[in-house]
């Protein structure tokens, strides 16, 4: 083996590239929930069912970051990291490098979010090393509470 070909080797096992080696980010489900969801006798809740949807990851935005229309959004003023589908039971998973990230659902309307932090973080997820940050996704801007 020749002496360049061993150097860049040794430097790609000391030093992995970080996309490959990454051990955290993202997974979670995306569920589908419309209708009357309002508790009442003899009435069953009925169980948000998963789906297939694109997921579209920025850098954490908040409110002011964003063109906001009910519970859609467009133009995202942070930079977008991301985009994932879910499979048809809603189930996702990506990998990416610890931060703070907005999750959105692309729905025909715009991005679909419906969670908000304290400090109008829009869908904030928190990604740190070496984990997995679990999320439940509930698409119901069709349900009625």
């Amino acid at each position: 083996m020749n002496a360049g070909l061993f150097f860049v080797l040794a430097t790609l096992i000391a030093y992995p590239f970080e996309g490959v080696c990454q051990r955290q980010g993202i997974r979670g489900q995306v569920f589908w929930l419309s209708g009357n969801q309002m508790p009442g006798p003899g009435r069953a809740v009925t169980p948000g069912l998963g789906i297939k949807r694109e997921i579209h990851i920025y850098e954490v935005a908040t409110r002011n970051q964003a063109d906001q229309q009910e519970v859609f959004f467009s133009n995202i003023k942070t930079r977008h990291v991301a985009t994932v589908v879910s499979d048809a039971d809603g189930r996702f998973k990506v990998k990416l490098p610890p931060g703070r990230y907005s999750l959105f659902v692309k729905e025909p309307q715009g991005l679909f979010a419906n969670l908000f932090s304290t400090s109008d973080e829009i869908n904030p997820i928190v990604v740190e090393p070496r984990k997995f940050t679990w999320v439940s996704i509930t698409v119901d801007y069709e349900a009625a509470y």
